[in-house]
């Protein structure tokens, strides 16, 4: 039976308190990363945070009839659809983004991601036929400029690598991959939602992205593990657990609910909430540029959203 999401309704600020709590725990993935790829190699860290998450996914897929039958007739109906989510949400996002990050700050990183929005929304737009009004796009361009002065005058852009010509050009084209791998995975994550559960949908993606990466899975790649510090085990549980098999579901389970832009202009979160993280963890400074930036993003982010907020109130009241 196909899975009805109608069946639960969720309420619109319940969505949005999620997606929020999610970039809470994102925004704090770009630190941990860095501190892993002190010891891991970018693929390796693919390997090392989804690793669990596949072994946990296959187990849980498998010991419920329901799942399983949910699983067959996703794989049967949606292979190639599933096999693209794996390659560009978890091998492609994260590979481009974990090179970047040897050579950019997390908060440059951050703000890369947040032309995620932007690449969703013309994939919405082509693929999706998604109707997306003035309102929201006004929303979308207003954040961005929210961001464009908390990056420019907050103190949170990218450093420029020395000895290096042109690193951070070279390097931020390079983390700007990661973002259009998320925007295709949430286009095609979307055209999926409604048809089965969220963390089904998840978990079959994250199989099928992290299974070439097994190869690496050897004396090399554990001896790295055995040498890791209590700090890394701890960014490397936030990345798995936290970011991974909670964040994951959230996203999934908020595309079917809402538009993949709506869901997506999240994002811009991102950068203030990282920003924060680094001023309540390491002393970081947080100016005024940076209180004014956040403010204007965050108005563009109610703006994008108000649209279908209006569109949920006319159909809770026909």
């Amino acid at each position: 039976m196909p899975y009805d999401p109608t069946k639960k309704s969720i309420p619109l600020p319940a969505l949005r308190a999620m997606l929020v709590l999610l970039f809470i725990i994102w925004s704090n993935a770009f630190t941990a990363i860095k501190h892993l790829r002190e010891i891991f190699t970018p693929d390796e860290l693919i390997l090392a945070r989804f690793l669990p998450f596949m072994v946990f996914s296959i187990i849980y897929l498998s010991v419920s009839r329901k799942r399983r039958m949910e699983s067959i007739d996703l794989i049967k109906n949606s292979l190639l659809k599933i096999i693209m989510m794996g390659i560009t949400g978890i091998a492609g996002y994260n590979f481009f983004l974990y090179v970047a990050q040897a050579e950019i700050k997390p908060g440059a990183a951050a703000l890369i991601t947040t032309l995620s929005p932007l690449i969703t929304l013309f994939l919405a737009l082509i693929f999706l036929k998604e109707k997306v009004g003035l309102k929201t796009v006004a929303g979308i361009l207003i954040a961005f400029g929210g961001l464009y002065i908390v990056v420019n005058h907050g103190k949170i852009g990218m450093g420029i690598v020395k000895g290096v010509v042109r690193a951070d050009l070279r390097y931020a084209l390079i983390a700007a991959l990661a973002p259009l791998c998320w925007s295709i995975y949430t286009i095609i994550g979307k055209s999926l939602a409604g048809k089965r559960s969220a963390f089904t949908i998840t978990s079959l993606s994250t199989i099928a992205g992290t299974l070439p990466f097994l190869i690496l899975f050897n004396q090399r790649f554990l001896g790295k593990v055995d040498s890791m510090a209590p700090s890394h085990w701890i960014a490397l549980a936030h990345l798995t657990l936290l970011c991974t098999m909670a964040g994951f579901w959230i996203w999934n389970f908020a595309l079917i609910h809402m538009p993949a832009t709506s869901v997506s202009s999240f994002i811009y979160l991102n950068p203030p909430f990282a920003a924060l993280s680094g001023y309540l963890f390491f002393g970081e400074e947080i100016t005024g540029f940076f209180i004014i930036g956040s403010i204007i993003l965050l108005t563009g982010l109610y703006m994008s959203q108000s649209e279908i907020r209006m569109k949920q109130r006319i159909v809770n009241t026909s």
